[in-house]
């Protein structure tokens, strides 16, 4: 076997150093010891969460190179204390149970851009898009009544994205077109941070990240940007995704930044889902786990369908549209599982959410949320003609389609 050493550069803030050394040994393969549990007995709490780092724990990702240290997350529990309390009162009269109302979420959300607690929405401008060049934040709009999103938007949306990428030094809306825009905690702080992807044109393949401002905007750019580069997103044959998302850590490994899932192929090997890991900062994705799920209804036309992702309280998920069919699914507590010999799979429940769902319908951009923070996740979508739209989704279920609410079409800007 030959060792290589690489040196990974790992760029950002928080406690990361500027620079660290990585060996990596290619071809190895690791055994990752198993997890032990301590059980304490008594009235002992322990913090919310804490983070255990490990200089000597490593972890084999289906991915020629092998980080020598890793972060894992240890979930805190409360050991219980039980006090059984026995009274005797005359039996009152039977009520009717009181109609749940939904969570109120404080913490962080995903797509809450400006910490509000309710998604927000995300679209691309420019040419064939019914908006200007750029990118358009429109915030959601809270339900006084209930206290969560209603599918609506602050309109007109405001474009965030008038500085340009920070790469072409043009300063221009324009940089973004033709790019795929998604959100999420990219550069490893607890609010939304951008990253843009170009499926096709001169930049194909190449993308970048540019951290959030936490109020709804991005930061400028220079200086707050970090590139993704196509070397290191491409398949086994050369072919870079033909979309990405955030597939957040549906691997299990916690590197503090999420990682991606995107749709790759060509004619002649055939398209498959793959899932890209991120190893420790900023836009840095080196390699692809190829993932040996058929599409949702047993093909392997992985071309033909479009993705889009959140993450809820009970784990990772994703929509999949087949825009020809009409067909919409939606995957629910997604996890990937490496076979270690550069294939994986993701586990998942399945659901089908619709058929004929605006078949044959251009759709600019479609995006995952949990909208009104019923614990089912939902959909935004935009139109060529700069509408967007909110369908909530409820009544998921394995013998039939779910239920979908669509509210009124608005324009966006």
């Amino acid at each position: 076997m030959s060792t290589k050493q690489d040196a990974m550069l790992l760029r950002g803030s928080h406690g990361l150093s500027d620079a660290v050394s990585v060996t990596a040994r290619r071809h190895s393969r690791w055994r990752v010891p198993h997890e032990h549990f301590i059980s304490i007995e008594g009235p002992w709490q322990l913090p919310s969460t804490s983070t255990v780092q490990s200089a000597n724990y490593s972890r084999h990702r289906g991915n020629p190179l092998t980080n020598s240290f890793s972060s894992r997350r240890m979930l805190a529990w409360t050991a219980p204390v039980a006090l059984a309390l026995t009274a005797l009162a005359p039996a009152l009269p039977a009520q009717a149970a009181p109609k749940p109302m939904p969570t109120v979420t404080t913490g962080p959300v995903d797509k809450d851009l400006n910490g509000d607690g309710v998604p927000d929405l995300v679209a691309v401008g420019g040419p064939g898009t019914g908006l200007g060049s750029g990118v358009w934040s429109g915030l959601g709009v809270k339900s006084r009544k209930t206290g969560v999103g209603t599918g609506q938007v602050q309109t007109p949306a405001s474009n965030v994205g008038l500085r340009g990428n920070g790469v072409t030094g043009n300063d221009s809306p324009a940089d973004f077109d033709g790019a795929q825009v998604i959100t999420g905690r990219f550069t490893g702080v607890d609010h939304q941070d951008f990253l843009y992807y170009y499926p096709t044109g001169t930049s194909a393949g190449n993308g970048g990240v540019i951290r959030g401002a936490g109020d709804g905007t991005m930061a400028n750019p220079y200086g707050n940007q970090f590139s993704i580069f196509s070397d290191n997103l491409i398949d086994a044959n050369g072919n870079s995704p033909l979309q990405l998302v955030n597939a957040f850590q549906a691997d299990g490994v916690d590197t503090g930044i999420p990682d991606l899932l995107g749709i790759a192929g060509d004619a002649t090997n055939g398209y498959r889902l793959g899932y890209h890991p991120n190893y420790f900062a900023p836009g840095l994705y080196y390699g692809v786990t190829g993932l040996t799920n058929p599409t949702p209804t047993g093909g392997a036309d992985w071309q033909n369908w479009s993705l889009a992702s959140t993450e809820t309280a009970s784990g990772v998920a994703l929509f999949l549209r087949n825009a020809g069919s009409g067909d919409l699914y939606l995957w629910t507590g997604v996890t990937m599982v490496d076979n270690g010999d550069g294939t994986g799979t993701l586990n998942h429940t399945q659901y089908q959410v619709a058929a004929n769902w605006n078949t044959g319908v251009t759709i600019s951009t479609l995006q995952a949320a949990d909208i009104n923070a019923d614990g089912t996740p939902d959909l935004w979508a935009v139109l060529p003609n700069g509408t967007y739209r909110a369908y909530l989704i409820s009544g998921l279920s394995n013998s039939g389609a779910a239920t979908v609410t669509a509210t009124r079409a608005r324009p966006l800007a």
